[in-house]
């Protein structure tokens, strides 16, 4: 565990509930800013056939090339199948 890690589990064992509550409030809005910074940056980046990498619950590390660039996804062809990937879940190979 980090040191950070480490002063917020002992600030959580301190704190109200009304304090932990606002804190997950502040930690989930910064989380949801960091992922919106991501998915504008990778969209100005992204265009159909550059090559990606992202991770599938079902099946692993998928390699696959950009079909279709949208709003907050994109369109990727994964061995012959298409998938429809959240902009922050992709990594530009």
């Amino acid at each position: 565990m980090t040191e950070n890690l480490s002063i917020l589990n002992t600030m959580l064992h301190t704190w109200s509930d009304d304090e932990v509550i606002e804190a997950w409030r502040m930690i989930a809005d910064e989380g949801k800013r960091r992922k919106n910074v991501k998915t504008r940056k990778l969209k100005g980046e992204l265009s159909p056939g550059d090559k990606v990498v992202f991770e599938s619950g079902k099946i692993g590390t998928c390699n696959g090339h950009i079909i279709r660039v949208k709003t907050k996804n994109a369109i990727v062809e994964v061995k012959g199948r298409n998938w429809n990937v959240p902009m922050s879940m992709l990594t530009k190979v």
